[in-house]
């Protein structure tokens, strides 16, 4: 309904959100077995709505605008370089997503690719949170909250359940893993097999993510 709007965002706690949405809702499955999808794939395929839930794109469609304005709308957002390596490590080195036609994609190559495509051609598990959620168009979109997941999901979820009205005993931060240490981090990018210079990775990541950068206020050599 109008109570809240969320815009989800691939491998930042969204399969927790769904779950714990789907609790609420007294939906069968869970959030993990059903549909799901991510902006800009709203209008183009079915998403999963239990009961009251409805996408922007339907509320507009129906001649609801006017009710998404009284809504409480948020987003969550991660540092891009640990949600890169996160997507590769659990789709890309297991097979689950084929990306220009292979599976054997070593990191650095993945980089390299992602690096070349348009930001609206991306796979929604690396897209990034701007181009997902309008946060750098021309006239981005206004959110009442853009949480960091590493500020505590849990909490932020939680507060973002109270504005809606919903209660929040449903949730479950089972997908939401701890992100690497700095120094793991900085191990991932610049000592990755087969770069050309130790600065190669980080300065790919943050000219496609300088957006979501500069949302998060992120640097490659802090933890958040």
């Amino acid at each position: 309904g109008d109570k809240g709007l969320w815009c989800p965002n691939a491998k930042i706690g969204s399969t927790s959100v769904y779950n714990a949405i789907a609790r609420i809702m007294k939906f069968s499955g869970r959030g993990s077995e059903v549909e799901r999808c991510y902006p800009p794939e709203l209008h183009t395929k079915p998403c999963w709505h239990p009961r009251q839930m409805r996408s922007a794109y339907e509320m507009i469609k129906r001649g609801y605008s006017s009710r998404l304005c009284k809504a409480f709308t948020f987003t969550f957002i991660r540092n891009p370089w640990d949600r890169l390596r996160s997507a590769y490590n659990g789709k890309i080195a297991t097979g689950r997503i084929m990306v220009d036609g292979r599976t054997d994609m070593t990191f650095a190559e993945f980089v390299r690719f992602i690096a070349k495509q348009d930001p609206a051609d991306m796979n929604y598990h690396w897209r990034p949170v701007s181009q997902v959620c309008l946060t750098s168009a021309q006239e981005p979109a206004k959110y009442d909250k853009i949480y960091r997941l590493e500020d505590g999901f849990n909490s932020n979820l939680a507060e973002a359940l109270q504005q809606i009205g919903w209660p929040v005993d449903e949730i479950e931060a089972q997908n939401v893993k701890t992100d690497p240490t700095v120094e793991e981090r900085i191990s991932n990018y610049t000592q990755a097999e087969g770069i050309s210079h130790k600065h190669e990775l980080v300065r790919l990541v943050r000219k496609v993510y300088k957006d979501d950068i500069r949302l998060g206020g992120y640097s490659f050599r802090k933890y958040a």
